[in-house]
């Protein structure tokens, strides 16, 4: 009886019971606090990898223009090591052209893959404790290359503006060339609506955005997180102010022909074959403008807008169905130069200070500066097949409209037709 009433109270003894449950549970624990720990330092060396790996093919490709074969390989091997690699364990694959991706086989393009094995601490104690060795493999992949992105002829300078470069609307746009936007905003090329835009190349320094049914088709591969593009034309030495050959506002009409000097007010085509003679014209304090089927032409001419003030500085406005045939001088000092928006002007954001709208049949070979302007096409505007190189604060096509960008044109008037190479890493 007395033996019974012991193992009664034994067996319903909970004394250090929550002992006995540490016990059990306390291994467990610290099993997944150490995976736990293992998972992070394998997922930190992965990361690690990875972005010494990236850094090492751009590193590839730019160093391929001087090396090659095993110097290649020892000068990549050394850009890892200086970068906290070590290339003795590390194994380094270099492949050129690229063996998988989608620029398998591309020339111009290389494949980097660094492998190496890495120390995780409580499994491999785990598997020390039975005698045997544990490694983990972690791998990294990288594919850089040289993409030629074409000669910009289209370029937003407005470092913040959204949509700086805005295709919209019931719009085709169509570019012999590349476009640009130097915005930082999400939406610094913007294709909405059920605008479609064939390109060259579109590159933002911010990121692009397409939208509704909106559609970007574009030789290259867009690139986002691009470098600004550089601005020629921004200390280009313009006239200093001086007496005016014209005071007031000059109105052409049929046949009329103008010759350069300095004209104080506007220009206004209003007629059919009006003819500006070759040279430079310095519109102070006055906008061009040209009105509803009007047509014009001239070769070698350069227009100039300045003012005595940022507020007198004018824009160009060419109206429904307007036919220009202009082209930029191919020699002297505005060689290329067709319209130059004095940089000081004052920018006036309502998209109205440079306009080509209702069906403007533009052959107007040269550059067309506007810093301080947003440059609005609208209307079925065309200027194909031409060298028209457009710059703008802001840039926006709302209407079929095709810009050209003739080579042969283009190195007559001097302008640079040479594709634009950038290093970047693709994969």
């Amino acid at each position: 009886m007395i033996r019974h009433n012991f193992l009664d109270r034994f067996i319903k003894d909970e004394s250090a019971g929550t002992m006995v449950l540490t016990a059990v549970v306390l291994p467990a624990i610290l099993g997944f606090a150490g995976m736990g720990l293992d998972a992070t330092g394998w997922y930190m060396q992965k990361r690690q990898l990875q972005n010494l790996t990236d850094m090492a093919a751009l590193e590839a490709v730019h160093s391929g223009e001087w090396f090659a074969a095993d110097a290649l390989n020892s000068q990549v091997s050394s850009f890892i090591d200086t970068r906290g690699g070590n290339s003795d364990t590390d194994t380094v694959t270099l492949t050129t052209p690229p063996t998988s991706g989608a620029y398998v086989g591309r020339a111009g393009f290389m494949e980097l893959t660094v492998e190496r094995d890495v120390e995780l601490y409580f499994v491999d104690a785990m598997y020390g404790m039975m005698g045997q060795d544990f490694a983990v493999t972690v791998a990294a992949r990288a594919v850089a290359g040289t993409l030629v992105v074409g000669t910009q002829c289209v370029v937003a300078l407005d470092d913040s503006a959204d949509r700086a470069l805005n295709f919209q609307g019931n719009t085709e746009v169509g570019t012999e060339c590349g476009i640009t936007s130097n915005s930082t905003s999400d939406e610094a090329i913007y294709v909405g609506g059920s605008a479609e835009l064939t390109t060259v190349s579109a590159q933002a320094v911010g990121d692009i955005s397409v939208s509704g049914s909106g559609s970007l088709i574009s030789d290259t591969p867009p690139q986002s997180l691009s470098s600004p593009a550089d601005n020629p034309y921004e200390s280009l030495t313009i006239p200093p102010i001086g007496a005016c050959d014209v005071i007031g506002a000059t109105t052409l009409r049929d046949d009329d022909v103008l010759f350069p000097g300095r004209y104080c007010g506007d220009i206004t085509v209003q007629g059919d074959n009006v003819v500006f003679e070759p040279g430079t014209y310095v519109i102070e304090g006055g906008d061009f403008g040209a009105n509803a089927n009007s047509t014009f032409s001239g070769d070698g001419v350069t227009f100039i807008l300045t003012g005595t003030s940022p507020a007198d500085v004018g824009g160009i406005s060419m109206n429904g169905s307007t036919s220009a045939d202009l082209s930029a001088p191919t020699s002297g000092a505005y060689q290329g130069i067709l319209f130059y928006q004095d940089p000081i002007a004052e920018y006036r954001s309502n998209g109205s200070d440079a306009t080509f709208a209702g069906g403007a049949d533009l052959l107007m070979d040269g550059v067309l500066y506007f810093p301080s302007s947003d440059i609005t096409f609208t209307g079925g505007t065309s200027a194909d097949p031409s060298c028209m190189q457009v710059w703008g604060a802001t840039v926006t096509f709302a209407g079929d409209s095709k810009i050209g960008n003739d080579d042969a044109i283009c190195l007559s008037l001097g302008l640079d037709v040479s594709p634009q190479i950038r290093i970047l890493l693709v994969e």
